[in-house]
């Protein structure tokens, strides 16, 4: 294993593992620690201060990813001849940042293979329609989050992109099929989520409501399942990559802990006749 990808396993090591370790702090600390965790309508000081920044900053955050997945694209199809250049972009930039830190790479950075371009290619499509909502479509209000969340969101598609890269290995073609119904099947109901979350606020941002329809009818958070399942999807798409298996468990912890909680009973809280039945995150289950 070498220098880059310890850094990416230590990395996904930390965010599976800080937030819980946040989470029990702040239970002993009478939830000093909450702005770390929540955001947006769940956060509960929503007053002026440097460490907060506006929520609809999120969208820098797709901006981000788009960004790096495309030039590991572009990387990829030069590497295989898909399209012709004399420059390999993202190893220039990322050996240029590494070596001016001391970090060397020549002998030890390997980036893109030819069995990445799928896993490759979901990430893109998931980055440009969650780009694509949340200009056009996410009904942003005036909530803020703490700024701890905005340098983590830059950081967080980066490295799954490099996590692609360096981790994909071959798989069968009926396993590629399977991965790509899995992508389609959640994509559509992340997008449907969004579409109602959107309605509910369409006259006024900052008006909220009790969302029915589609995955809403049995989870609060069916968005962050949806996200759940399409990582899977590229999970499963890699040859089921280590370091895409450290991002399914990050997003397997951090939703089920961290996020979905505090809007299921900001739900319950906020609205009296919100439906018994509906669990946070898993139908039936929880």
């Amino acid at each position: 294993m070498n220098l880059i990808e310890s850094s990416i396993l230590l990395f996904w090591a930390v965010s599976v593992c800080v937030p819980p370790l946040i989470k029990l702090l702040s239970h002993f600390n009478s939830g000093k620690f909450d702005c770390l965790l929540t955001w947006g309508k769940t956060l509960k000081s929503q007053e002026p201060s440097l460490l907060l920044v506006p929520h609809r900053f999120f969208t820098h955050f797709y901006v981000t990813g788009f960004l790096f997945n495309s030039l590991c694209l572009m990387d990829l199809f030069v590497h295989f001849n898909i399209i012709s250049s004399a420059i390999t972009y993202v190893e220039i930039i990322l050996e240029t940042v590494l070596n001016s830190i001391g970090i060397k790479t020549e002998e030890t950075f390997h980036f893109s293979s030819s069995q990445s371009w799928l896993p490759s290619m979901l990430l893109q499509l998931q980055l440009t329609r969650r780009l694509l909502e949340s200009l056009l479509i996410v009904r942003h209000d005036k909530s803020k989050m703490h700024i701890s969340h905005l340098l983590f969101a830059l950081c967080y598609y980066p490295v799954v992109s490099l996590s692609i890269n360096i981790s994909t290995v071959q798989v069968s073609t009926p396993v590629s099929i399977l991965s790509v119904l899995l992508f389609v099947w959640a994509s559509l109901h992340q997008y449907r989520c969004h579409v109602i979350l959107a309605e509910l606020r369409a006259e006024d941002p900052n008006v909220y409501g009790i969302p029915y329809g589609d995955w809403f009818e049995f989870v609060s958070s069916p968005h962050y399942l949806a996200e759940i399942l399409i990582y899977i999807s590229i999970f499963i798409s890699s040859g089921g990559g280590y370091l895409l298996g450290a991002n399914c468990v990050y997003q397997i912890v951090n939703f089920s802990l961290i996020c979905t909680p505090p809007t299921h009973y900001w739900y319950l809280k906020k609205f009296d006749n919100y439906p018994s039945c509906r669990k946070i995150l898993v139908p039936f289950i929880y």
